[in-house]
């Protein structure tokens, strides 16, 4: 779900979900829409901070091997 793919299909059976073994029943616990948008806010959130600071990392290391100066001109 935190992919973002598909994840409105497993929010609209979470919502019509009854228990296990029985039926879905359509809109039986509507309140589980905030329970998904908020996993699908902070989960995004969680998967773009670590897709940034591995990007960051990645980079920091990168410049220490080239030297701290490499992007400077003679001027």
């Amino acid at each position: 779900m935190s992919t973002t793919e598909g994840w409105t299909e497993v929010m609209w059976n979470g919502v019509d979900a009854v228990a296990i073994g029985k039926e879905p029943q359509l809109n039986t616990s509507p309140y589980w829409v905030l329970f998904f948008i908020g996993f699908m806010i902070f989960g995004s959130l969680f998967i773009m901070n670590l897709f940034v600071g591995v990007v960051i990392n990645t980079f920091n290391e990168e410049n220490e091997k080239l030297g701290k100066n490499h992007l400077l001109s003679d001027t």
